[in-house]
This record gives structure tokens, C-alpha cells and sequence, in this order.
């Protein structure tokens, strides 16, 4: 398994651990299974790839690739539509 596809995971637990972020639940209060998680990542990641593709590189001026800054706003709004679509919500964290 590459990189790419865990270093989503682990921010993901990550952000968990720490609290920052808000759980996904179901319905039932079942949290999502890691699939579930790992599909809708690679599906807001291929929807903003599609959206906003990167432009291309520009080989004759030694430049790099440069991506579109609205990307990863897309692809965090993909990724909730994703989780919303199979059924999950996002709940508060209690305060401590």
C-alpha cells in the first residue's frame, strides 16, 4: 500500500485522537468501517482531480507542476458528501 493512500488514514486517526475533529456516526451510532472511510477519500480525491485538475508541467522552463488551490477544499466537500451518501453524520464532541 502506498503513501498516498495511508496518509489520509492516519490524519484521519490522528485527528480523531486528538479530538479536533468530529466522528462520523450512523444512524444506529455505529462509527464507519475503514473501507467505508478509504472509499469516500479516493472518491473526493478522484472527483476534485476531475473538477480541478493539475496544469501541466512547464518542462521547457525547468517549472513545476502547479495545482489548483481549490482542490482541497473540493475534495474535503466530495469527501462529506461521500459520508453523508452512505448514511453518516457528524457528531459534537462532548466538551471536557
Amino acid at each position: 500500500m502506498s503513501i498516498a493512500r495511508v496518509l489520509p488514514l492516519v490524519l484521519l486517526a490522528v485527528a480523531g485522537c486528538t479530538g479536533q475533529a468530529e466522528p462520523w456516526m450512523a444512524v444506529d451510532g455505529a462509527p464507519p468501517r475503514v473501507s467505508e472511510v478509504a472509499y469516500c477519500h479516493d472518491e473526493g480525491r478522484r472527483q476534485a482531480s476531475v473538477r480541478y485538475p493539475d496544469q501541466p508541467a512547464r518542462e521547457d522552463r525547468g517549472l513545476p507542476r502547479i495545482s489548483d488551490e481549490r482542490k482541497f477544499p473540493a475534495e474535503v466537500r466530495f469527501y462529506e458528501q461521500c459520508m453523508t451518501r452512505l448514511g453518516y453524520v457528524r457528531v459534537p464532541v462532548p466538551a471536557r
